[in-house]
């Protein structure tokens, strides 16, 4: 078994979480394997969110599950062109509506969510989605490959020679992680226009186009000006296989890092959201050029409820409808989606730093408005 590096308290990782690292930790080709703070446990093909592993001549294609090519991107304006508080009331309904028009395939359910968060000195738009249908067809694929290749093999099996990996699929998976950054492209872009049209950001608003929401923004550039308002775009990736010459790394919930980039780990829809660097590019690079994807989750989606029903008073209960009224029914209650991303759900924020030490504090976010898709 190699050793696992753990980036997190190894003594309060979920006891099936652990076994099921363990068991990959076991698996032949693995030449390193880490685990960080947001491990939880998973079901969908056994490994664990929250783990990064490396192998070199085969793949484990299946461990990502089908949402492959997940990622988080942000959108910064400086708070000098945001001209006025998001008006809850005036407009909540408005984003929502606007938001499932910007891509043809949404969100997606579970975590997922489209933002307006902010720091002392600039305003963000974060969207966290991956490839949907498409990254469900790629799948699909990588189970015919296991398939075929285990055919060859000589028993079922659960990897895949490289050389099985020819050039025509490298290209159609690396086009599946590129749509992914393409639509949360399209998301950041056209909040950004939404909040302009709404009188929120200084710009030209003569210069935007009333069918904004049917354009395809996936050729913008990572900085400049929309519309007169200049923006700055940063994308992570963190359900995905990255394959090189060198070496495959395998990434099930852990971020990618790179030199000098930006990336954003959701806390919680409550909490709001840390942005990091790495620090440290040897300590990084230890860590598989990898970090931890969110907080992780504290309580599973039925325990979150449970919490909700029977642990927290009336009194915290109403504290959390007066702050996210927006998003209550025609009953006055929340859609269970959003109760199971409350900040009781979700670890201490605190891990992230003591158990990763390559990392780089760059900001923390409070939440303005979050769009989800609420039910599973």
């Amino acid at each position: 078994m190699q050793p696992i590096a753990f980036y997190c308290d190894a003594r309060r990782i979920e006891q099936n979480a652990l076994h099921q690292l363990q068991l990959y930790a076991q698996k032949p080709f693995v030449d390193s394997i880490c685990a960080f703070t947001d491990i939880h446990f998973c079901a969908e093909k056994a490994l664990p969110v929250g783990v990064a592993f490396q192998t070199r001549d085969y793949c484990y294609p299946l461990i990502t599950g089908k949402d492959i090519g997940c990622g988080v991107m942000y959108l910064r304006i400086d708070k000098a062109y945001w001209l006025k508080p998001f008006d809850k009331a005036a407009h909540y309904k408005a984003f929502n509506a606007a938001h499932m028009q910007m891509t043809d395939d949404g969100l997606g359910g579970g975590n997922h969510f489209l933002s307006i968060e902010e720091d002392d000195h600039s305003v963000y738009i974060i969207c966290h989605t991956g490839t949907r249908d498409r990254g469900i067809a790629l799948y699909q694929h990588c189970i015919e490959l296991t398939r075929l290749f285990s055919l060859e093999y000589g028993q079922s099996i659960d990897f895949v020679h490289r050389d099985f990996l020819d050039d025509q699929f490298v290209a159609y998976y690396n086009a599946t992680l590129q749509f992914g950054y393409e639509r949360r492209k399209n998301f950041c872009i056209k909040s950004l226009t939404f909040l302009q049209k709404a009188n929120y950001i200084r710009c030209n608003k003569q210069a935007i186009d009333a069918n904004y929401l049917r354009s395809n923004f996936k050729e913008a550039a990572h900085s400049g000006e929309l519309h007169g308002t200049p923006y700055l775009l940063e994308d992570s990736i963190h359900n995905h296989l990255r394959i090189t010459d060198r070496a495959i790394v395998h990434r099930k919930g852990s971020t990618e890092l790179e030199k000098g980039k930006t990336v954003v780990i959701p806390l919680s829809m409550s909490r709001g959201s840390l942005l990091v660097q790495a620090g440290s590019l040897p300590g990084a690079a230890k860590a598989l050029n990898s970090c931890a994807h969110g907080a992780g989750r504290r309580l599973s989606r039925y325990d979150a409820m449970k919490h909700w029903k029977t642990v927290l008073k009336e009194k915290q209960r109403k504290a959390y409808k007066e702050r996210f009224s927006e998003l209550l029914d025609r009953s006055g209650n929340f859609p269970n989606g959003y109760i199971q991303e409350f900040d009781f759900a979700y670890k201490d924020a605190d891990d992230v730093f003591a158990h990763q030490s390559y990392l780089k504090k760059v900001t923390q976010t409070t939440p303005v408005v979050t769009i989800k898709y609420t039910e599973i």
